[in-house]
C-alpha cells in the first residue's frame, strides 16, 4: 500500500531563517521510511496558505518549517479538513512549537510524520482572518506593524526593541470596549488580547487559562492610561500574576467583539497584522489538527 504524500513547506526568511541541511537531512529521513516527500518554498504573504490547501486530502501530512506566522498561514489553509501539520520551529518566538513542546529536531520530526498522534486544535478567526494562537490589538500590533514595515529578511529578537520603545514612548493608551457573547466585558482597556492558546511571545502565560480545543476564545484585557501602567502590566504577567490583578479582566466566549471609539487600532493575528478595529472575533471549534508525540508506554 502506497504511503501518503509529505508536503514540507518552508519560509527561507522565517526567524532564524531557513537551513538547507535540515530540509535535506529531514527528506532523506523521511525517504528512507518510505514516504513520497515534496519540498515547498514560500515566496511572499499567503504562500503558505495556498501551498496547504492544495495539499491533496490523502496526504500524510504537511510539515511546516518557519515561525509562527508560516505555521498559522499553513493551518489556515487547511480549517475543516483532516491534512495534519508537523510544527518546525524556525522562528524569533517559536511560540506554537513551545505550546506543543516540539523541540524540531530532524529526528522528532522524522518519527512525528510516521507516528505521531494527530490531535485537534480549535481556530480563531479575527474578522475572517484564521489565526491559532493570538491576537493582539493596539499596542502590540502597532509594534508589529512597524518591525514587518522595516523587515528586509529573517527577524531577530533585537528588530522588536526599538519598535517596543518607541511605541511605548508615543502610544496613548486610548480606552478599548470589550462585548463577549453579547455581554460588555470592559470598556475601558488599554490593551487587548484574544487568545486561542495559553502562550504570547517571551514565554509570557497572557491566556493562562486558555484551552486550544475547548471550542472558546478567552479575552484579557489590561486597564491602563500611562506607560508606567503597562510597565507594571509587563511584571505582574512576568511573574504570571497578571490574572488575579484588579486591574486585569479576563473572559471567555464564542464571540468577541471589540472596538475604540476615539481612533482605529491596528490588528495582529499570530503576528501579522491582519485587521484594524472595530473588530469582531469568532471560533472554529477544532478545526486542524497537529502531530504530536503518541503517549509514552506509562500513561
Amino acid at each position: 500500500m502506497a504511503l501518503g504524500l509529505v508536503r514540507i513547506i518552508v519560509n527561507p526568511i522565517s526567524g532564524r531563517g531557513h537551513n538547507p541541511h535540515f530540509v535535506h537531512d529531514l527528506v532523506r529521513h523521511v525517504s528512507l521510511r518510505g514516504f513520497p516527500v515534496e519540498v515547498c518554498a514560500t515566496r511572499g504573504r499567503g504562500d503558505g496558505h495556498d501551498l496547504a490547501a492544495t495539499t491533496p486530502d490523502d496526504a500524510r501530512c504537511i510539515v511546516s518549517i518557519g515561525g509562527d506566522g508560516t505555521h498559522s498561514e499553513v493551518l489556515s489553509g487547511l480549517v475543516d479538513r483532516r491534512v495534519p501539520v508537523c510544527i518546525v520551529p524556525a522562528g524569533t518566538e517559536n511560540v506554537l512549537a513551545r505550546t506543543l513542546g516540539l523541540a524540531g529536531t530532524v529526528r522528532e520530526t522524522a518519527r512525528l510524520i510516521q507516528s505521531g498522534r494527530p490531535v485537534a486544535l480549535d481556530v480563531g478567526l479575527a474578522g475572517d482572518r484564521p489565526f491559532a494562537m493570538f491576537s493582539g490589538i493596539g499596542f502590540d500590533a502597532m509594534v508589529t506593524r512597524d518591525v514587518h514595515l522595516k523587515r528586509r529578511g529573517p527577524i531577530l529578537r533585537a528588530a522588536y526593541y526599538g519598535p517596543i520603545v518607541r511605541t511605548w514612548w508615543r502610544y496613548g493608551f486610548p480606552p478599548i470596549s470589550v462585548t463577549v457573547d453579547g455581554r460588555r466585558l470592559c470598556d475601558d482597556a488599554g490593551m487587548v488580547f484574544v487568545c486561542n492558546t495559553p502562550l504570547y511571545a517571551d514565554r509570557l502565560r497572557l491566556g493562562a487559562l486558555a484551552i486550544g480545543d475547548d471550542g472558546l476564545l478567552d479575552v484579557v484585557c489590561f486597564r491602563t492610561r500611562s506607560r508606567w501602567h503597562m510597565l507594571r502590566h509587563f511584571v505582574r504577567a512576568r511573574m504570571g500574576r497578571h490574572l488575579d490583578h484588579p486591574l486585569t479582566v479576563y473572559g471567555q466566549g464564542r464571540r468577541i467583539e471589540v472596538d475604540c471609539e476615539e481612533r482605529t487600532l491596528p490588528v495582529q493575528a499570530d503576528g501579522d497584522v491582519v485587521a484594524e478595529t472595530p473588530i469582531v472575533y469568532n471560533v472554529k471549534p477544532k478545526a486542524v489538527r497537529l502531530l504530536v508525540s503518541p503517549p509514552s508506554r506509562r500513561d
